[in-house]
């Protein structure tokens, strides 16, 4: 009976636990829905190019069971990139409803970003248009947070105020930002315009952070990122809880303690002694690995397969035996430098053997993207200081590579400087590029190297790599030491643009100020260029390697700025050009005092102060030469359309085949010829005429040298001055004519200067006079009715003299003083100390009437003997 009994119990519980299971089955049922609409979808925000986007994603749905739904793991964009999107959790409504789906990032450019969602056994793909940014700006610097700590559990409202520059007056849509690190925050920038410009931008922030630590902000605007950080304190329990996304690594001597919340979430740290390993297969967050405390024997090594925080706080990391933290990781490492605290790394002089990369004290297999405004110093003993074989970026912080055994910051792909403050000191380059560009936006650099001090390197055949050097902003300071290091060097193009100084300067043999493989363009800034070593005769290239301020492979154009050089080498010259040169604005100031480098009698380097292989061309601006050799030289040609050309010391003033004075004003100075027109193909020179040609047609050419003007060819003058004064004050070994402007020529006394050309449409005179008129006397013409013609000062004793004005007639009469005096007015084209008056008055007390002519009926020439 008993035995009856509790099997009969047995049947009924099993039956009444069957029965129970099926109830549990039901309640715990998978969500299940039988369509998803993406092209109904609604998005929260609009999203820009460039600027940062937090916005949620509302997408129908349809045949929904009721059952609850899970949070997703992050899909990445495609088309744009630079975006996540990622299902928040929540529960199915029986029939119809709507899921949300969080997207979070930056989008890379405009277009369509593109997400392959699912949910509950159906999938679509979500598309979400991306705007092209229409606001721009050079620099984004964070001013200020109030208030700048929170409490963790706590509701907090604040402001953050970013200040920037350079912006080009576009709008913007509204933008937000969450945390990292410690979540919970959300930062929102309000639609508006940009001021033409400098300005700030208004950051609101709000939210409940979730724990204790340091929420972070990474921004993207305008093109340029900006990260703002709030400490967070414990709440009320006093526990200081790390944040979710954190692990928690702290360094004490040879020893690291770990706290890591992402164990059982694919994140695996490995400790021996103070070295610390990190293997990350999450790829479903932005993982923060915090590094603090001291370590004397120590390191930190990370693979992640998904991009990382690394925040220093306070760290301080010696490695003898390899770097200080090596990322073997391709991803992108943002490396927060924490407000307030100092870092430090330091390597090894010797490596221990590994088949993996490490190529300096901090170095990463993928990008690296430095911010915050704490100060990292590093030590390179065995190689670079900080390398990445992918792009460096900087946006903040201040980084001091105090020693670096080859190049103080290598990075693989490009450099980028937006803000902060970095100062390298190292044995080879200073900051390399070796297969990118190199960008300066903002910020303070300070480099001492030895061989090249900023460079993009890259001499490869992949088209598809531009190696320019492009500085649109911040402080530049560079001293490099070395056989041909030169401050700056690009294989490709080199822009100069910038508010900000920059200052180079190079000592060794050969070396350069700026060397650039292709065009280079300044368009603004104060450039100052000192090169102190001397030229040399390169064995290896077996050709002479002569320092300049300015090398220029292709094209130069200055079209605006301040530029000076000083070169104080032998055989060093000022700016060097195998392609055209072209002046449109700025200020350039050129001095050379070396003399010439002589290997042999056929490789020489003369301290050239402007040197161009190609045309010559000024339309404004000015440019101030004092050279050790020729001041302006050009292989084919010179045109000066307006502006200002002051060669104040020379051997030859200005030099080329074909030279054309159109405008502005020209006031050459030479020890030999001061305007020199030449094919250059006969040593010595020759009497014959070559075909070269000047021509001035507008303008003021005042000229002063052994021969003030000296041409092979022709020598036509058509409109503007010319004023020159010197042993032979013209030279003309073709024709010679004078068919409108103004000319006024002085010479000594029986020398070997010829009349102006009997083809010349405009009546002139060639004086010669047995007597002198002394540098402290006058030269002066009048006509019949006492008007003055011209009144001219000589720079040196004078008796033969050129001279034709618009004014001057045939047949008419003459009047030709020496000495008088002159009131008032000042010298056509602002010479000094000698030249052609103009605007003031003549008088003929104490003058000496030499002759009274009259100009002949038919002939507009007339030599006149007295």
């Amino acid at each position: 009976m008993t035995k009856r009994i509790f099997i009969a119990f047995s049947l009924l519980l099993t039956f009444i636990l069957s029965i129970q299971s099926c109830k549990t089955d039901d309640i715990t049922a998978s969500a299940s829905i039988t369509g998803l609409n993406c092209s109904d979808a609604t998005f929260s925000a609009t999203a820009t190019s460039g600027t940062s986007y937090t916005a949620t994603a509302t997408v129908p749905y349809t045949g929904g069971n009721g059952a609850a739904y899970q949070a997703g793991t992050p899909v990445a964009s495609t088309g744009v990139t630079g975006l996540t999107a990622t299902l928040s959790a929540g529960q199915l409504t029986s029939g119809s409803g709507t899921a949300s789906f969080v997207i979070t990032g930056t989008p890379a450019s405009a277009g369509t970003a593109t997400f392959a969602i699912d949910l509950g056994g159906q999938s679509c793909t979500l598309s979400l248009p991306v705007v092209a940014s229409k606001a721009t700006v050079s620099s984004l610097v964070l001013s200020s947070v109030v208030p700048s700590a929170g409490v963790s559990g706590t509701a907090y409202t604040g402001v953050a105020t970013l200040a920037y520059t350079g912006a080009n007056g576009g709008t913007y849509d509204v933008s937000t930002a969450s945390s990292t690190g410690v979540e919970g925050l959300i930062a929102t920038l309000d639609a508006g315009t940009l001021a033409a410009g400098s300005g700030t931008l208004t950051y609101k922030i709000s939210g409940t952070p979730t724990s204790a630590g340091t929420a972070t902000f990474n921004l993207s605007f305008g093109g340029q990122t900006c990260t703002i950080t709030i400490t967070v304190t414990a709440g009320s329990s006093g526990t200081a809880t790390p944040a979710v996304d954190t692990v928690v690594i702290v360094y004490s001597g040879t020893t690291a303690s770990v706290s890591n919340p992402y164990q059982s979430a694919g994140v695996t740290v490995t400790t021996s002694g103070a070295d610390v390993t990190v293997k990350s297969t999450n790829t479903t967050k932005e993982i923060v690995y915090l590094l603090s405390g001291t370590a004397s024997k120590g390191s930190f090594k990370l693979y992640s397969d998904y991009k990382y925080n690394i925040a220093m706080k306070g760290l301080s990391v010696t490695n003898s035996v390899g770097p200080a933290i090596n990322v073997q990781s391709s991803k992108k490492g943002t490396i927060n430098i924490v407000a307030g605290t100092t870092n430090t790394l330091v390597d090894g002089v010797t490596y221990t053997t590994s088949s993996e990369d490490q190529k300096g004290t901090f170095f990463s297999e993928g990008q690296l993207l430095f911010k915050g405004t704490g100060t990292l110093n590093v030590t390179g003993n065995n190689k670079h200081g900080i390398a990445a074989d992918d792009y460096i970026s900087i946006s903040e912080a201040t980084i001091i590579v105090k020693s670096a055994a080859s190049d103080g910051v290598h990075a693989k792909d490009y450099f980028q400087m937006d803000n902060g403050t970095l100062s390298v000191t190292s044995s080879g380059d200073g900051i390399e590029a070796d297969e990118g560009y190199i960008v300066v936006n903002g910020g303070t650099i300070n480099v001492s190297s030895v061989d090249d001090g900023i460079t993009a390197s890259y001499e490869g055949t992949d088209a598809t790599i531009t190696p320019y050097v492009l500085i649109k902003g911040g402080k530049i300071t560079v001293n490099t030491s070395g056989e041909k290091g030169n401050a700056i060097k690009s294989e490709s193009y080199t822009t100069i643009g910038t508010s900000d100084a920059v200052t180079l300067t190079v000592s060794g043999k050969g070396s350069k100020g700026i060397k650039t493989g292709g065009d280079f363009t300044l368009t603004s800034g104060t450039v100052k260029i000192t090169t102190t070593g001397a030229a040399y005769y390169n064995t290896t290239d077996l050709d002479i390697a002569a320092p300049a301020g300015i090398n220029c492979d292709k094209n130069l154009s200055i079209r605006g700025g301040d530029l000076t050089i000083t070169s104080s080498g032998i055989g060093a010259k000022g700016i060097t050009v195998d392609g055209t040169a072209t002046i449109n604005g700025g200020t350039t100031t050129i001095t050379t005092t070396g003399t010439t480098y002589t290997y042999n009698s056929a490789n020489t380097s003369d301290p050239k102060g402007f040197k161009s292989d190609g045309a010559f061309v000024m339309n404004s601006g000015t440019l101030n030469i004092s050279a050790g050799d020729d001041g302006l030289k050009s292989d084919v040609s010179i045109t000066i359309n307006d502006g200002n050309v002051n060669v104040t010391k020379s051997y030859e003033g200005m030099e080329s085949i074909f030279i054309t004075i159109a405008g502005g004003v020209c006031n050459l100075t030479a020890s030999n010829d001061g305007i020199n027109t030449s094919y250059g193909t006969v040593s010595g020179g020759t009497e014959s005429n070559d075909n070269s040609h000047l021509k001035v047609t507008g303008g003021v050419l005042i000229v002063t040298g052994s021969d003030a003007i000296d041409s092979n060819g022709n020598f036509t003058i058509s409109g503007g001055y010319v004023i020159t004064n010197g042993n032979e004050d013209i030279d003309v070994n073709g024709n010679f004519l004078v068919n409108g402007g103004t000319l006024m020529g002085a010479e000594p006394a029986s020398n070997m200067t010829k009349a102006m050309g009997t083809a010349s449409t405009q009546v002139g005179m060639f004086i010669k006079s047995s007597a002198s008129v002394a540098t402290s006397s006058l030269f002066h013409i009048e006509d019949a009715n006492g008007k003055d013609i011209v009144t001219f000062k000589p720079k040196s004793a004078s008796g033969y003299f050129h001279v034709s004005t618009p004014s001057m007639a045939k047949g008419a009469q003459y009047k030709i003083y020496f000495g008088g005096a002159y009131t008032g007015g000042s010298y056509v084209g602002g010479s000094s100390g000698w030249g052609l008056y103009t605007g003031g008055t003549y008088s003929t007390s104490g003058a000496t009437l030499k002759s009274t002519t009259t100009t002949s009926t038919s002939s507009t020439v007339n030599t006149i003997t007295f």
